[in-house]
Order: structure tokens, then C-alpha cells, then sequence
């Protein structure tokens, strides 16, 4: 009775898988022979649930999720171009994995970003830390593209720093004085000057991430 019951189980399982290849096939023939932008809808539309759970799979920072489903369809329209029609591979199958293929790449590209993000804010942390005779325990050598790049986000500075801020990062940056010295300078405590020159580090290396 349960090898009955089991073989029942598994023929309708069989149909149903049969089915649904059968509706790929023809809506992917709709697709390709007549561009027809409905039933390229219909087929989203059934795999979205695929596409949730490959987004939810992966943590990404930088892209939304509307851009996500955006990509997704742009897979989802050349997996239909690239799917061959003989093979036993399910066009589900096939679409899952040229679209998790996808946001592997999209990842490794964020984390390269993050890391030359990383990188550049390292960069200007020893820029602004090695003026004159403020230097850091710890020195790195500037490259000279991140040089180039920190000196496109020096031109932003008035917008980004407020006037007292703008003020000393001059003072340390171009003149290459010592807080002490900017302190005498300005006026004020020198408690004061590096509380201004942390702030200046946090809101740079904010503009070099973006």
C-alpha cells in the first residue's frame, strides 16, 4: 500500500515537473520567436520566489533591492536566449544559477569596492596624520593614484567640512603645520584642534567611500 501510495507520489510529481517544463518551453518560444513582453512577464513572475531567495542569500551593501530585481530580469531574458531547449537541465535550474553566477560578481565587485574604499581612506588617515612633525607610529606609503583621488576630494572640502574645520585641515594639509602650532595660530586649545582634525579623517574618508 505505501509502494502504491509512493509510485502515485512520484508520477504526479513527474507530471507536474512536466508541466511546468512544458510552459517554459512555450513561453520561452514566445519570448525569442515574437519578443512578446507579456509572456517574458509571466516567466519572471514564476521564479521571482528564486530571485528573493538568491537576494536573501547574499548580504549586499551597495545595491538595492529594486536594482537586484532589475538585474534579475536582465539575466532572466538572456538565460531564456542561452537555455537550450534538449537539454534535461530545467530552465529553473539553469536561470538559478546563471543568476546566482550574477551576484557573485556583483559581491566581488563590492568588496573590491569596499576594500579601494578601505585603501584610499588609509591613505588620507596618514596624509593627515604625517604633516610636518605629526607623523604616525605606523607610516604607509601614499600611492600616487590614491594621491590623484584624494586631491579630487581636497577640491570638495568647503562643502564637506564646516568653516573651523576647513581652517585647521588647511593649516595641517597645505601649510604642514603641527596642531600645536595651528592651536597658537587660531587661538584655541589644542584638545580642540584634534577633535576637529578627527573630524575632518571621519567626513573625508566618508567622501573617498562614496
Amino acid at each position: 500500500m505505501l509502494y502504491l501510495s509512493y509510485n502515485k507520489t512520484k508520477r504526479g510529481a513527474q507530471m507536474d515537473y512536466n508541466a511546468s517544463k512544458a510552459e517554459d518551453l512555450s513561453l520561452i518560444d514566445s519570448i525569442r520567436q515574437c519578443n512578446n513582453s507579456e509572456s517574458f512577464r509571466t516567466l519572471f513572475i514564476k521564479y521571482r520566489p528564486l530571485v528573493i531567495n538568491a537576494i536573501r542569500r547574499y548580504h549586499f551593501r551597495f545595491h538595492e533591492t529594486d536594482d537586484l530585481l532589475q538585474e534579475a530580469r536582465i539575466v532572466c531574458f538572456q538565460a531564456v536566449n542561452a537555455y537550450n531547449q534538449k537539454t534535461k537541465i530545467s530552465f529553473g535550474k539553469f536561470y538559478q544559477q546563471s543568476l546566482l553566477n550574477r551576484y557573485c560578481s556583483l559581491l566581488r565587485k563590492e568588496t573590491a569596492l569596499k576594500r579601494q574604499g578601505d585603501r584610499f581612506a588609509e591613505s588620507f588617515d596618514n596624509i593627515l596624520e604625517t604633516q610636518g612633525d605629526y607623523r604616525s607610529r605606523s607610516l604607509v606609503q601614499v600611492h600616487p593614484e590614491d594621491q590623484i583621488l584624494i586631491q579630487e576630494v581636497v577640491t570638495s572640502l568647503p562643502k564637506v567640512l564646516s568653516d573651523f574645520e576647513y581652517r585647521v585641515f588647511s593649516l595641517l594639509y597645505f601649510e604642514h603645520f603641527h596642531p600645536e602650532k595651528i592651536s597658537f595660530l587660531l587661538g584655541v586649545p589644542e584638545t580642540r584642534i584634534k577633535r576637529a582634525i578627527s573630524r575632518c579623517k571621519t567626513k573625508l574618508k566618508a567622501e573617498l567611500k562614496q
